[in-house]
């Protein structure tokens, strides 16, 4: 009884101890409040092992622990968990390209706009995931300069079966020229990628 009680104690003074060098070293931020909650967690589990133990004698954390890391582990492995993961994994990857995107046209609109205040810009991008490097990257961007405040009305092709609006048809002048340079230079991104129209 007496040795059980020391290895209490000891057991007790080590997790204080444990606990205080921890709580030091934190940063004060907002994971502070949530470490503090976790190593309370952890001192009381402590305190209450013996006594858990003077009730059933096969009581034993670590191996109710094990089992539950077991039993987790188990559950990771199976298809569901696994194609649940996947679904996941692929709606997020396309949540953060769509932010990425929309987030960058509206940085490249209000650059533009204040590097070249003269016109109107209408910023479309193309944004990829590349898994080896894990980034999001810049596939394609598409100006198009709007003079005035009507657009300018695109070609429409109506011969066939389908009606088509051509795609960006790319003006070589100056301004888009000067266009291409800001942005690729904005962007880190080649000026192969970035389409100008006028």
């Amino acid at each position: 009884m007496i040795e059980s009680l020391r290895q209490w104690l000891v057991g007790i003074c080590t997790a204080v101890f444990f606990i205080t060098a921890i709580e030091m070293l934190l940063p004060d931020n907002s994971m502070k409040k949530y470490c503090k909650f976790v190593l309370g967690l952890i001192l009381i589990t402590v305190f209450i092992n013996p006594l858990i133990k003077i009730f059933n004698k096969d009581f034993d954390i670590n191996s109710y622990t094990a089992k539950a890391i077991e039993s987790f582990e188990e559950n990771t492995k199976s298809e569901k968990s696994l194609k649940d993961f996947n679904e996941y994994k692929e709606k997020s990857k396309a949540d953060t390209i769509e932010a990425f995107e929309s987030n960058l046209k509206l940085s490249c609109e209000k650059n533009l706009k204040e590097k070249y205040p003269d016109g109107n810009y209408k910023v479309t991008i193309k944004a990829d995931y590349d898994e080896e490097s894990n980034i999001v990257y810049v596939k394609n961007v598409n100006v198009e300069i709007q003079k005035g405040s009507v657009e300018k009305v695109k070609k429409v092709d109506v011969s066939g079966k389908t009606t088509s609006v051509s795609n960006f048809n790319e003006e070589s002048n100056e301004q888009c020229n000067k266009i291409k340079n800001y942005l690729s230079k904005e962007l880190n991104v080649s000026e192969d990628v970035i389409h100008v129209n006028s």
